[in-house]
């Protein structure tokens, strides 16, 4: 059984949204059944194509911030190493893992916390070191990474994914219209059984 306040609110509340989810499941059914065409009437009004494209050429644009850093490389470089010095530190020498375990080892399984533990410390000093390299290279040679910059600043556009994904499909819509009565007994069979199964969940 939960008792945790936070779980037991979090299943409430997502017990609430589902029953309210098989109410409106049972009306629709009803009209799947009954009233068919008034479905088909209010679905033709509902059913408008907004098209996402100009929102996806908005966010399908190359934003190049590399000549600020350039302009500004000896300040952005002492950020960065401080940042990472600072990461390396506190995760290699004043890191304490006991007292973590210790902490957490009520709300996580002790085995499954320590492996996620060991692989956050060891993410963090890959990425720190890394990034200090690149922030004394950026401080005091950021000629040198100009190389790099050039292969890994390859830009990627997304605008044959969104052009795919942005085209509407109406085949449900077609084999609920040919099937009304048959889906509609079905959708009101489920909506009826999460109906009591919530409600008995919440009593």
């Amino acid at each position: 059984m939960l008792t945790n306040p936070a779980y037991i609110f979090l299943w409430r509340a997502l017990a609430i949204f589902l029953l309210i989810g098989a109410l409106l499941g049972v009306v629709l059914a009803l009209l799947l059944i009954f009233k068919p065409q008034f479905l088909e009437r209010l679905n033709r009004v509902a059913n408008r194509w907004v098209s996402t494209r100009h929102i996806n050429q908005w966010l399908d644009r190359s934003i190049r911030i590399e000549h600020w850093f350039y302009q500004h490389h000896r300040a952005a470089g002492v950020v960065i190493v401080l940042g990472a010095s600072y990461i390396l530190t506190y995760f290699g020498f004043l890191f304490d893992k006991a007292y973590t375990l210790q902490r957490w080892s009520g709300k996580i399984p002790a085995k499954l916390l320590g492996g996620l533990l060991d692989a956050m410390v060891l993410g963090l000093l890959v990425g720190s070191a890394v990034a200090l390299m690149v922030g004394l290279f950026l401080w005091l040679r950021p000629s040198l990474l100009r190389g790099m910059e050039e292969v890994a600043n390859q830009w990627v556009s997304s605008r044959r994914v969104t052009k795919m994904l942005d085209v509407p499909h109406g085949q449900v819509d077609i084999f609920i219209a040919r099937h009304a009565q048959r889906a509609g007994w079905l959708l009101l069979v489920g909506s009826i059984y999460l109906f009591f199964a919530m409600f008995r969940s919440l009593a």
